[in-house]
C-alpha cells in the first residue's frame, strides 16, 4: 500500500478550501506574485482543470499539480460567477 504524498516541483500559489464539493476545488485565497495571481485567478474561483487533468477536490488537485514541471505553461480552468474561464498559467 502506497501512502506517499505526491511530490511537487511547482506551486500554483493558492489557498485551497478543503471542503469536498466533488465539483471542483474552491480557492479561499491567492498569494501575490505567484502563478495563479499572475494569471488572473481570484479567491472565490472554483478550480476545475489544470491542463487536461480534472480537479474535483483537494486530492485530485494535489495529483494534478504533482504532474506539472517548472516552466510549464498550461491552461487552467476555473468557474467564476457561473461561467467557466480558462487562463494560461506559467509555472
Amino acid at each position: 500500500m502506497n501512502n506517499e504524498l505526491p511530490q511537487f516541483k511547482v506551486t500554483l500559489g493558492i489557498m485551497p478550501n478543503y471542503a469536498d464539493t466533488k465539483d471542483g476545488m474552491l480557492i479561499d485565497g491567492v498569494s501575490e506574485n505567484r502563478p495563479a495571481a499572475l494569471a488572473g485567478i481570484k479567491a472565490g474561483d472554483v478550480l476545475k482543470r489544470i491542463g487536461t487533468c480534472e480537479v474535483s477536490e483537494i486530492y485530485s488537485y494535489m495529483d494534478c499539480l504533482s504532474r506539472v514541471n517548472p516552466g510549464d505553461q498550461l491552461p487552467v480552468t476555473v468557474a467564476r460567477d457561473g461561467e467557466e474561464i480558462t487562463l494560461n498559467v506559467q509555472f
